[in-house]
C-alpha cells in the first residue's frame, strides 16, 4: 500500500509518502510545504492546491491520510486550516482517492504503542520503524510520516 500523508496546517503542511504493510513501511518521499506568516489566503490556497496535485499525480497512490482538525481556541486559525484542509480534500477526491482523516491518539496509538505517547516518543518511533533520522526532520515533516504509517497499519 501507497499512502500519502498530511499534517494540515496554512503556512506549514507536512506531508510524506509511505510505502508498506501494516508490518513494515517505508518512508519515500516527504518534506514541508511552507509560506510565509500573514501570506493571505488568495496565494497559499492555489499554491496548496498545485502542490497537492503535482504530488498526487506523480506517486501512484491508494489513499490519502490526514490528521484531524483539533479544537482550536483561535477561530481564525481553525477557519484558515479548515480552507486548508478542505483544498487538500478537493484534490484527494479529483484522484478518486479515498482520504481517511486520523486522530491524534489513532495516531500516537499506532506509531508508539499508546494514545497518551510523547511527541517525542512518536519522533523516535518514526525514525525506528523506517529506518530515517527523524530527529533532523521538521515536526510537521514526522507527523505525516507517522500519519501515513498509521493510515498503512490502521487501513490495509
Amino acid at each position: 500500500m501507497k499512502v500519502l500523508g498530511i499534517d494540515p496546517g496554512t503556512h506549514r503542511i507536512g506531508w510524506a509518502i509511505v510505502e508498506g504493510t501494516p508490518n513494515k513501511q517505508l518512508a519515500i518521499e516527504h518534506g514541508c510545504l511552507e509560506f510565509p506568516p500573514k501570506t493571505p489566503s488568495s496565494i497559499y490556497l492555489p499554491k496548496i492546491y498545485d502542490f497537492f496535485t503535482s504530488l498526487i499525480s506523480k506517486h501512484d497512490l491508494d489513499a490519502v491520510g490526514m490528521e484531524s482538525l483539533l479544537f482550536q481556541k483561535n477561530v481564525k486559525t481553525a477557519i484558515s486550516v479548515a480552507h486548508a484542509r478542505g483544498v487538500i480534500e478537493l484534490v484527494t477526491y479529483q484522484h478518486h482517492l479515498t482520504l481517511h482523516t486520523i486522530a491524534p491518539n489513532t495516531i500516537k496509538s499506532a506509531v508508539a504503542g499508546h494514545g497518551g505517547a510523547s511527541k517525542q516518543e512518536v519522533i523516535h518511533m518514526v525514525g525506528l520503524l523506517c529506518n530515517i533520522d527523524s530527529s533532523r526532520l521538521i515536526d510537521d515533516e514526522c507527523d505525516a510520516i507517522a500519519i501515513a504509517m498509521t493510515t498503512i497499519i490502521t487501513y490495509q
